[in-house]
């Protein structure tokens, strides 16, 4: 909270305005100017905007009502109390739905008001930073963060735009790993309606089924050997909001009978309860997985696949927009030089050659990836093809038709330690497996908490 906040006072009855700064003076902790005249008090704030402000209700120029609508559509998260007469509780009310912070009765309990005033005075940095969280997410997921000049990402852009505008349209993103289909979902959600709530993402495939019920719709206390206490389920975390289930192609069948049963009725139960909860929410779906396939080999159902097929896209591997492979490198350059704290000011025509002629199998997750590292070999003003020796995919490209780079090999550049040949084979079989954090700890041979562990490792 501010020292000493500064707070405005506008009453049309001169003598209750200095009643109230003499109150509120003897706190002592207060600067306070009082107004009569609710057209120059808007003039003043405009000029000189204060910490809170406290407003009658009733006034014959502009009411309390107006008054506050004004200051909340200029100050967004400037604390508005509204003092009112008794019976007059129905203005009240409307004030609050103009964006009054409260409002309190005449006399006014003044051990209440201060209470309300340091209250909001200690939340409001909070609130402020919590708008700027805001405004930085819609920047970085707009559409504009879809970075491309091939027709097909303007395809993809026109279509995010398109869902954006109808929030209760089900979406889902088809499409190859590492093609951006989680950005498109975070763009999706931060473009539309439902942008102040929640985003709330779940991976279909990281969690066993028994788990992931419980995950998403809660459970009571004591529904199974560990439930504690009771606990909300992502659905009812993500209500109002956007819930993204990525990887649904994986999604066990249990809980796909769940799942169709809350989008046809909007209503679910936690895991042990007879309760049901109401959530309204946007749904974004998005897999790697031919659905079509998954059908006919009884792994999904084809009444869900119906029901979360309304809106759809597929995002374009990497190999088929490679005109936009420079236009990437150069952004991501720029990212890592301010996470690195380096001066990386171009990239050499030899290493863009590289980077543009590779077919990139991971698309644009393994681009970045690349580009982090290269980053952190790179010397001196320009990213030269030395920087790319330690990366697979200067190793592959050269290699050429000694060793065949495909999707049955795993190449290995000289000069890594035992630890760095792990990371990048763990890496590498995530990738294969698109992702798919069950079949990759099988073939690796190790469990998937194993899995986790060596992926937070590196």
């Amino acid at each position: 909270m501010a020292t000493n906040p500064r707070i405005h006072i506008l009453d049309d009855d001169p003598s209750f305005g200095k009643l109230l700064a003499a109150n509120l003076g003897r706190e002592g902790k207060f600067r306070i100017e009082v107004f009569t005249n609710p057209t120059e008090f808007l003039g003043r704030v405009a000029g000189d905007l204060p910490d809170a402000v406290i407003t009658d209700l009733v006034m014959p120029e502009l009411d309390g009502v107006e008054v506050t609508r004004r200051l909340r559509a200029a100050y967004p998260l400037l604390p508005v109390f509204v003092l009112t007469a008794h019976g007059e509780i129905e203005s009240a009310v409307e004030a609050l739905k103009a964006g009054a912070t409260e409002y309190l009765t005449k006399p006014v309990n003044m051990e209440e008001l201060v209470t309300f005033l340091r209250r909001s005075l200690e939340e409001r940095p909070l609130r402020e930073e919590a708008a700027g969280l805001k405004d930085e997410l819609k920047e970085r997921f707009s559409a504009q963060a879809i970075l491309g000049e091939h027709p097909k990402v303007e395809e993809v852009r026109r279509f995010i735009g398109q869902v954006a505008a109808i929030p209760k349209a089900t979406v889902i993103l088809l499409g190859e790993s590492g093609t951006g289909k989680n950005l498109a979902a975070r763009t999706i959600h931060y473009s539309g309606a439902r942008a102040a709530k929640r985003f709330v993402e779940v991976n279909c495939a990281s969690l066993p089924p028994e788990l992931l019920e419980a995950e998403l719709f809660g459970h009571t206390k004591g529904a199974f050997t560990g439930a504690h206490q009771s606990k909300r389920g992502l659905i009812e975390v993500a209500d109002g909001g956007t819930l993204f289930l990525d990887e649904i192609g994986d999604l066990p069948l249990a809980v796909q009978a769940k799942l169709l049963n809350f989008l046809e009725s909007r209503r679910f139960r936690r895991v042990g309860s007879t309760q049901e909860i109401q959530a309204d929410l946007h749904l974004i779906t998005a897999t790697n997985r031919d659905l079509d396939e998954r059908i006919r080999e009884g792994k999904f159902r084809e009444d869900l696949y119906y029901r979360i097929r309304v809106a759809t896209h597929t995002l374009p591997p990497l190999r088929e927009i490679r005109q936009d492979i420079p236009l990437l490198v150069d952004h991501f350059r720029g990212v890592f030089n301010r996470e690195f704290g380096k001066a990386v000011e171009s990239v050499s025509p030899e290493a863009l050659e590289w980077l543009t002629q590779w077919d990139w199998p991971g698309n644009v997750r393994e681009l970045r990836n690349v580009m982090e590292r290269a980053m952190i070999f790179a010397a001196g003003s320009v990213l030269t093809s030395e920087a790319l020796a330690p990366l697979e995919v200067s190793a592959g490209i050269n290699r050429g038709a000694e060793a065949p780079v495909d999707g049955d090999w795993f190449p290995i550049p000289k000069d890594l330690t035992l630890s760095e040949v792990e990371k990048e084979y763990t890496r590498w079989t995530m990738t294969a497996c698109e992702g798919n954090v069950r079949r990759a700890a099988e073939i690796l041979g190790i469990s998937r908490k194993n899995l986790w562990e060596k992926r937070k490792k590196h």
